[in-house]
């Protein structure tokens, strides 16, 4: 667990790529220069390659696999950071530009958005995880970006990473992640294709922005009739957008002149886009990251609740830590009064009726001073709370669909709070019974707001325990 980046504002995020057949890791460690004694970033880039077979066309198939191979490579780097925006493989990620009128803004916008989805997405919106960001358009369009992937392809990598001990702000695609760090022609549309082992992808960027993917499996279109594909895009996307497509190769792309000129790009510096790409993500203040992310929750959520799970993991281990130090403490003291004690009778049973030695008293008033000091210790075990116990319980009742931001307690006989979002009404409403069917928990109160908000509920649930004498120390 990384204290700097939980107890301060600043994060430092890595962007890492994975692909089919690599895992590749770009990240801005601070590093203070000796000779100017001035603080200066350095570029950290890792590759290492994974088993052909752990990732199929886009898809995890074998979770376990993946976070061993990610949690070595993770702890190979030795990176000063558990923070991380994650870019993946664009096989199986449906994206799509909409455009409305410029008027159309707000509530407004978000509904539009709503039926558009509704109407015009290939899959079922409960099957899958969605997002869409704004795009820097012209007057008189609104455009916005769309992505969305099966939930069960994001759990594959999310288990994955969580299993590596990585803490994931953002899940995007290769092209969301190329489209960043891509030098670009400024207001022209550029038209690139990417080659996989399963095929190809065609996608065009303009002005740091996806604008248009298609993906060319191989078992549909052989790889010599790859080209006239690209051709019949390029011609489409001419007609529809009235300006010319520039065609460009990915192999040749350059790097941005922000970052192009970093120390340690090696050679051929193409291949380290996508992985800069995620880093520079990771380079937005926290809190102004509103681009696509492919994760159930919104990058700040996942910010938010990634340092709320390594802080109750903090006070769990300490809790626990503390709660050993006590009863090493008493069963040493326990032990070493306990041998006072047999010497003492032993001593006692040699002495003469008659006669109290000066060394027994001093040893008399030592047991005693020792005593004293086990029922402080007792004392103090007895007001300490078991919060672990509390924390466990709350984790039992999250069902599915729940995401918690936020717990808080003023004491362990008070009320306690949790702050999060539930996926809809229902699933509130389960979490409601989770709460009032726990043995520990009474009070269960969670005032209905957001009233006309059918998905991703914002909820401040309050409680207290039944019986707050029941987790202290025995």
């Amino acid at each position: 667990m990384n204290l700097l980046n939980l107890l301060t504002k600043e994060k430092r995020v890595a962007g890492i790529e994975i692909s089919d057949s690599v895992v590749r890791i770009a990240f801005l460690r601070a590093r203070r220069d000796k000779p100017t004694r001035k603080t200066i970033e350095e570029l950290v880039l890792i590759e290492e390659p994974i088993a052909a077979d752990i990732i199929v066309e886009g898809v995890v198939a074998n979770r376990a696999l993946l976070g061993k191979t990610l949690k070595n490579i993770w702890n190979k780097a030795n990176l000063d950071t558990d923070y991380a925006i994650v870019s993946i493989p664009d096989d199986k990620i449906y994206s799509r530009v909409f455009s409305f009128p410029r008027i159309i803004e707000g509530d407004r916008l978000a509904e539009a958005m709503r039926l558009a989805i509704g109407f015009q997405l290939p899959v079922k919106t409960e099957d899958a995880y969605l997002d869409w960001e704004r795009l820097g358009s012209m007057p008189p369009a609104n455009e916005i970006l769309l992505a969305t992937i099966p939930r069960v392809v994001a759990q594959g990598y999310v288990e994955a990473l969580d299993t590596a001990g990585i803490k994931t702000l953002a899940l995007e695609s290769h092209l969301g992640s190329i489209a960043r760090a891509i030098k670009l022609e400024h207001n022209r549309t550029m038209l690139f294709t990417k080659k996989t082992p399963d095929g190809a992808t065609v996608f065009a960027l303009r002005n740091g922005a996806l604008r248009f993917s298609r993906t060319l499996p191989a078992r549909f279109i052989d790889e010599s009739k790859i080209p006239a594909e690209v051709h019949k895009i390029k011609t489409a996307l001419e007609g529809e957008l009235k300006e010319e497509v520039i065609e460009a190769s990915i192999l040749d792309a350059e790097i941005r002149d922000d970052y192009a000129n970093k120390s340690g790009l090696s050679e051929p510096k193409a291949k380290w886009i996508i992985a800069l790409g995620a880093m520079i993500r990771g380079q937005i203040p926290e809190g102004e990251d509103n681009l696509v992310s492919l994760l159930p929750i919104g990058t700040e959520e996942a910010y938010a609740y990634q340092k709320a799970t390594a802080f109750i993991a903090l006070v769990r281990n300490m809790t626990v830590g503390v709660s050993i130090f006590f009863v090493a403490t008493f069963l040493a003291a326990y032990l070493f009064v306990f041998s006072l004690s047999q010497d003492a009778n032993k001593t006692i049973a040699t002495l003469s009726v008659t006669s109290t030695s000066p060394e027994i008293l001093a040893k008399e008033a030592w047991v005693n001073k020792v005593n004293a000091l086990t029922e402080t210790g007792q004392t103090i075990l007895a007001q300490t709370p078991l919060w672990s116990a509390v924390v466990d319980e709350i984790n039992a009742r999250i069902i599915d669909g729940i995401s918690i931001s936020t717990f808080g307690a003023s004491s362990i006989a008070g009320n306690m709070s949790l702050v999060g979002t539930a996926k809809d009404r229902a699933t509130l409403n389960k979490f409601k019974k989770s709460l009032q069917s726990s043995p520990m928990l009474a009070g269960i109160e969670i005032p209905l707001t957001n009233l006309e908000q059918r998905e991703e509920i914002p909820f401040n649930a309050s409680f207290r325990l039944k019986d707050p004498s029941a987790v202290f120390y025995k």
